[in-house]
């Protein structure tokens, strides 16, 4: 459990966002591409487990065992310190905040880690998706989690993506809290079979998915409900992420005794 008080979790996240933002083109760009590369990862060890499982277990069952796995990813982009266009909806809206960046580099952020997020999902999950290289229970598995995506109608499209945007904010936040390596990896697993077992629309990670049936020719899912849904999700993200998570931690932070949260360096 941290020990820290919300105020030093705040100002070391200010360092932190102002860090990320600073950074160039080709560093936003590596990093969204290893993010959406490993999840990419974490969508295949879902399908292979999922499509396994439905062979000896209800479809339901076999959703729920499934996701268990998809932390995997989570755990690779924390040690690893990639980026996913949803990680920043926190940490470097502080800095935003703070004033310790300009609201423009927040922007470029957000465009460049989604960008090379898609691109590094296309990449491997193309790869994964030539023919042969999967099991038919894999292929089948994937085309179903594609249809759940697709499927939903645009209400609750937006609801649970604004449901996903908090828990990967709420996780953000978690993880800056937190003092050791263990306590991250856990986290990781258990935000990831938050998200996965319920299918809530994650940006980056329902767009894997539905680009994964649609590649596999699996599923009822197509190019158009693939982008239709990424800009649900995408709002939707940020209203969780932005409009509830990061308002209610700076309520938080300057509710402290003594506590500002402004963040501004002296002048």
């Amino acid at each position: 459990m941290s020990q820290r008080d919300p105020e030093e979790i705040w100002e070391e996240g200010l360092d932190e966002g102002e860090r990320r933002l600073t950074r160039d083109v080709k560093g936003l760009s590596a990093s969204g591409f290893a993010g959406g590369a490993e999840v990419a990862f974490g969508i295949l060890a879902v399908m292979v487990v999922t499509g396994a499982a439905a062979e000896v277990a209800p479809e339901g069952t076999a959703h729920v065992i499934g996701s268990l796995v998809f932390g995997i990813a989570f755990v690779l982009i924390t040690v690893g310190r990639a980026e996913l266009f949803t990680e920043n909806f926190h940490i470097p809206v502080g800095a935003v905040y703070a004033k310790r960046a300009p609201l423009w580099a927040l922007g470029r952020m957000w465009v460049v880690t989604l960008l090379f997020n898609i691109v590094g999902l296309l990449l491997f999950l193309w790869l994964l998706s030539v023919d042969g290289v999967l099991e038919p229970a894999t292929v089948e598995a994937a085309g179903k989690a594609a249809t759940t995506y697709a499927e939903r109608d645009t209400i609750a499209a937006l609801a649970s993506a604004v449901v996903a945007g908090t828990v990967i904010t709420v996780f953000t936040w978690a993880i800056a809290a937190a003092e050791s390596a263990s306590t991250r990896v856990m986290l990781s697993l258990l935000v990831g079979f938050l998200l996965v077992a319920p299918s809530l629309n994650h940006a980056v990670v329902a767009f894997g998915k539905i680009l994964f049936g649609i590649l596999l020719d699996s599923g009822t899912a197509s190019v158009g409900e693939l982008w239709r849904n990424l800009g649900l999700a995408t709002a939707g993200n940020l209203v969780g992420g932005v409009g509830i998570v990061f308002l209610t931690r700076l309520a938080q932070v300057r509710g402290e005794p003594g506590g500002a949260g402004s963040g501004k360096r002296p002048g």
